[in-house]
């Protein structure tokens, strides 16, 4: 896994009555080893499409919910596409790939194992570059392992 670019967070919440969003058994498999899915934004009045296209092809996304993290994905490109259903509010997505997932859904790890400095996410979905944020950007600056580093190890991702 490449985590020498920069890396950003985005809250996610599940739809329709789902535990999780994106649960392993929801995203498709395309290429043997590969899972590929659509990373919705919410789009209320064409406000969210800048974020939605800002993070690069090749960046990663670590993804939050409920205050746990369940997944880190690759964006897989830098298109914007249109949801089939215009009218519901998550309806801009970008193509994504997993990288890593939780594979214990029933205990993913705490957000602040993760990241371990105290952060107050905003809930409002955007996705945040981490390097903007004070108190990650205070901590991390000060610590011998890089945050990549410890998520590499925290995650055992090799």
């Amino acid at each position: 896994m490449d985590f020498n670019g920069s890396i950003w967070t985005k809250n996610v919440k599940p739809l329709n009555g789902e535990s999780w969003a994106y649960p392993d058994y929801r995203i498709p498999t395309i290429h043997p080893g590969l899972k590929i899915f659509a990373l919705h934004w919410r789009n209320l009045r064409g406000r969210d499409k800048i974020n939605a296209k800002t993070p690069e092809e090749g960046e990663l996304i670590i993804l939050r919910q409920r205050g746990k993290v369940t997944h880190i994905v690759q964006m897989l490109n830098n298109q914007l596409y249109p949801d089939k259903n215009p009218g519901d509010e998550f309806n801009i997505y970008r193509l994504v790939q997993v990288v890593w997932m939780t594979d214990n859904w029933d205990n993913p790890p705490e957000n602040d194992k993760v990241f371990v400095c105290p952060i107050h996410f905003p809930a409002f979905g955007k996705a945040i570059k981490l390097e903007k944020i004070r108190a990650f950007r205070e901590y991390w600056s000060t610590q011998e392992l890089t945050f990549k580093q410890h998520v590499q190890s925290v995650l055992n991702i090799h």
